[in-house]
């Protein structure tokens, strides 16, 4: 059942994703020299590599996944990365240091970005929290309960598999899915002790706060102001289209994969710098790190940095200084090195990612079915929607659309990461094309990895709006600043001189605070509600209602073993039953596509015919269903109940065991 909704069982959950979240990571990525804002950013993707690499790994191998084995992965990872790190430099085959950022900051200004960073996170927790308003509430969106269904059945059974967690649906034999997102979770789920639903508002709670720390790692690492790297932290928590709207929809391992996406200019530039043993484990880590996270986000994840190396490669090619390459070196062999030392590195990220790769294979081979959105909006919405951060929502962000334009006309100013404007066209376009001609062939094809989706490609599309953004807010910082340092009196004072970049970024960071709202908390908070009711809270009813999760309470209570099943509506709010109480149902998720049981559809359609149809005997006798539990309400609107689970009170086969308004638990007697 839910864990009560108190400050403690709040806190042990946040604190143990943040753990989980950063100690891994930390310490595999500290082995492999990195250092600073670098190391910040890269730790939480690298903790979802190793979690998510050593999942499956394990249960080939047959080792239970939990704390302890996380851990023995974790510590072996790190003491590789260490050695082998460690014999490059005494050998003398690798020489640190060209890889760090080329512009130094400050003590005050890394100070000051942390401070960014810190509200950031801040506001992506109360955002969440505010959306609902408590810790405990259960998520109602479509793909929710697969998800909190796959952590309680990796806790419960140490079973890391790609496939095992999808047995809670689609049984014996499971669907392949990466389970990144869900073996992180079930480690909070196991440290912290608390429910499912707690489990799952602590991982979605700092979203955005992920999302400005990558960012920040971004800049810093391209060597960005870092004025730029704090304004860019808080608009990506600001933005509702960044790592919001996939919460709102329930899209939670791509929200994700979406915020960790950043970091892979982080650690490609690292490689492409100085390529070596410890940058090139980096980089491969990384790059199964979106893969575990979500398939898509590796995708994403090529396409937003492809700009950094063709601008790269540009430069070569005009004999511009380009970072890492020697003076006078030739533009063609500037590009042959690249392209020879990253072979490896991809060949070495894809042997430790074998099983997914072989997973996803088998699975767009498989007997899933595939279907496009087919969204056909006029193409002038469809940039309306990008330029002013707004999908789900009514209200456009004007504030981030008059940074973005400031960003943009400034680009020059971008320095290094110029590559940004080439990034936004490029993800944006594709997000128009999947908008507004989503019924093409072509298109549907291209945009297969996000599955036609412009909600998806929307938040791909902002991470380099919010970029560009970010530095329009730092332009007007800079403006600013030169307009008090030309003034008379200015010039005079030292002491004001010295402040003056300070002084002139906090009074911006106020000014958009208040312009704003306080950073849209409360229209971010309306979206994220989508959340918890299904869709706008008063136009939707939510699937899962309390009166079923009482239902689902005293289920738990039974006493029923994990061999038996629980007969249930496919659509109603009873397949959360396994992740708030380890009972197994029938109806384990909301989708009946793909190799469903052909039992589950028999006595969905005629269960109520126990008595007359032996089929139906046979097929409750094979799936050891001896309960079933009736709730009310659907996730899909004007969707009729199962005909076989209607009516079924007065039966003479069945025992009514619980009642209450919108449930009821039935025992078969024969």
């Amino acid at each position: 059942m839910p864990a009560p909704d108190t400050f403690w069982t709040y806190l042990g959950a946040v604190t143990a994703y943040l753990a989980v979240l950063a100690v891994p990571g930390a310490l595999i990525g500290r082995a492999a020299g990195l250092r600073g804002w670098a190391l910040a950013g890269l730790a939480p993707l690298l903790s979802y590599a190793v979690t998510g690499l050593a999942g499956p790994w394990l249960a080939m191998v047959g080792l239970r996944y939990n704390v302890l084995t996380a851990a023995a992965c974790t510590l072996l990872l790190a003491g590789v990365a260490y050695g082998v790190r460690r014999l490059c430099l005494v050998r003398g085959w690798i020489r640190p240091g060209a890889e760090e950022p080329p512009v130094v900051w400050t003590n005050r200004a890394h100070w000051a970005v942390a401070a960014c960073v810190v509200v950031a996170v801040g506001l992506s927790i109360a955002v969440v929290l505010s959306a609902r308003g408590g810790t405990t509430a259960v998520f109602q969106r479509w793909d929710t309960v697969y998800h909190a269904n796959g952590i309680r059945y990796i806790a419960d059974t140490g079973d890391g598999s790609l496939t095992g967690m999808s047995t809670i649906n689609w049984y014996p034999n499971g669907a392949f899915y990466p389970n990144g997102y869900h073996l992180v979770g079930a480690l909070v789920y196991e440290i912290s002790g608390t429910s499912i639903p707690v489990t799952l508002n602590a991982v979605t709670m700092p979203i955005a706060g992920i999302f400005a720390l990558s960012m920040v790692a971004l800049v810093r690492q391209m060597g960005g102001r870092a004025v730029h790297a704090g304004c860019t932290a808080l608009i990506a928590a600001a933005a509702t289209t960044g790592a919001y709207e996939s919460v709102s929809s329930g899209l939670l391992p791509y929200a994700l994969g979406i915020v960790l996406t950043p970091l892979t200019v982080v650690a490609l530039q690292r490689f492409l710098v100085r390529p070596g043993v410890d940058t090139g484990l980096v980089f491969a880590l990384s790059a199964d790190g979106l893969l575990v996270a979500h398939s898509s986000a590796l995708f994403g994840g090529i396409l937003f940095a492809a700009p950094l190396v063709l601008q790269r490669w540009y430069r070569s090619l005009r004999k511009l200084p380009v970072d890492g390459v020697p003076e006078g070196r030739a533009g063609l062999r500037a590009i042959g090195r690249d392209i020879l030392f990253t072979i490896p590195v991809m060949v070495f990220a894809v042997l430790l990612a074998v099983p997914q790769i072989f997973g996803a294979i088998q699975f767009t081979s498989g007997a899933y079915p595939y279907n496009a959105w087919g969204s056909h909006l006029p193409v002038m919405s469809a940039l309306n929607m990008l330029a002013t951060f707004q999908q789900v929502l009514h209200s456009p962000q004007l504030w981030l659309t008059a940074l973005l334009a400031i960003g943009v006309l400034s680009f020059l100013r971008l320095g290094r990461m110029r590559w940004l404007i080439v990034s936004a066209l490029g993800l944006s376009g594709l997000f128009v094309l999947v908008t507004s001609y989503g019924n093409v062939p072509l298109v549907i094809s291209l945009s297969r990895p996000w599955w036609n989706d412009r909600f998806r490609l929307m938040a791909l599309a902002a991470i380099p709006l919010c970029l560009l953004a970010g530095h329009g807010m730092a332009e007007v910082q800079r403006w600013i600043a030169r307009l008090v340092r030309s003034i008379g009196w200015a010039k005079e004072r030292p002491q004001v001189v010295s402040r003056l970049g300070i002084v002139t970024a906090a009074a911006v960071v106020a000014a958009t605070a208040v312009l704003t709202g306080g950073f849209y908390r409360t229209a971010n908070a309306t979206a994220v509600s989508f959340l918890y009711y299904n869709g706008p809270e008063g136009e939707v009813t939510p699937p899962v209602s309390p009166d079923e999760i009482a239902a689902m309470e005293f289920l738990g209570r039974m006493g029923i073993p994990p061999d038996q099943k629980v007969l249930n509506d496919r659509l109603d709010g009873t397949a959360w039953m396994y992740a708030l109480t380890g009972v197994h149902p029938v109806a384990g998720h909301y989708d009946g596509s793909g190799a469903i049981s052909p039992d589950a559809k028999y006595l969905a359609l005629y269960f109520r015919n126990y008595d007359q149809d032996p089929h139906v005997r046979e097929a409750v006798r094979r799936l050891n269903v001896h309960h079933v539990l009736v709730g009310s309400g659907s996730i899909a609107r004007d969707v009729p109940f199962s005909p076989g689970l209607t009516g079924l009170a007065g039966m003479d086969f069945l025992k009514l065991e619980y009642r209450n308004p919108g449930a009821q638990i039935y025992t078969i007697i024969r």
